[in-house]
């Protein structure tokens, strides 16, 4: 038979095929309530206009849990209201379709928290988080993921913190780790002598546990191997203990 009887042969066949539609991902059409970080506001999708009710105020607190700095929050929580605006309540703005809605005034509260500082320097399709309900706090949370926003390249001030780091040599990451001990362990590094490295990239990670800190390090390995096929140089292994 001829390539060209071949090819009548497929259009003119009975069979049938079963097509499924394919949903788009985009910001607003996930049901999921998530927010994108800006430097003067937080943008929220229409999932969390929905979800969230905060329509019905003016103003909302941004808040982060009682006895942790600014520099180690890894959550912030909302709590809306329909107090006068002051220094610690930001307005709520929805937009003329009442589809989504805004907190604004943000970009003073930003500057004080290191991670959302490393968040906004990100592309904006990499600044949205998925917002939850947290009903032990009864509020609204928005997740802080440590992302190494602290940078040091004078090895001899480093602060004595438990943290996840990252070695790196003219820009190219080395090894990736965690400690109990930060600057002990970049000490033993240098002593060393087995990986060449000129600046330490960090997250202080003081208030979780042992554990939440290694589970931490091999996220941040297996993010590695994901973009670049391969652990970093000075790894061995998905993860490990100091």
């Amino acid at each position: 038979m001829s390539e060209k009887n071949n090819l009548l042969s497929i259009v003119n066949d009975n069979s049938k095929i079963e097509l499924q539609s394919l949903k788009r991902t985009s910001h607003y059409m996930m049901d999921s309530p998530s927010v994108t970080f800006n430097h003067s506001h937080l943008s929220f999708s229409a999932s969390a206009y929905r979800k969230m009710g905060f329509e019905k105020y003016k103003h909302c607190a941004i808040q982060i849990e009682t006895g942790i700095g600014p520099e180690e929050a890894l959550a912030l929580y909302l709590t809306p209201n329909n107090e006068p605006a002051s220094e610690s309540n930001c307005p709520i703005k929805v937009n003329d379709k009442k589809t989504n809605f805004a907190i604004t005034c943000f970009g003073t509260i930003a500057k004080q928290i290191p991670k959302v500082v490393r968040l906004l320097k990100k592309p904006r399709n990499q600044r949205r988080i998925f917002t939850f309900f947290d009903r032990k706090a009864k509020r609204w949370k928005i997740p802080l993921e440590p992302c190494f926003e602290y940078r040091n390249r004078d090895f001899k001030n480093l602060v004595d913190a438990k943290a996840v780091y990252r070695l790196l040599f003219k820009g190219n990451v080395e090894y990736i780790g965690q400690s109990s001990q930060l600057n002990r362990r970049i000490n033993q590094h240098l002593k060393e002598g087995l990986i060449k490295f000129d600046t330490v990239e960090y997250s202080v990670l003081n208030n979780v546990s042992d554990d939440r800190r290694r589970e931490y390090e091999a996220k941040f390995l297996k993010e590695f191997v994901e973009e670049n096929g391969l652990l970093p140089p000075h790894n061995r292994i998905m993860g490990v203990q100091h």
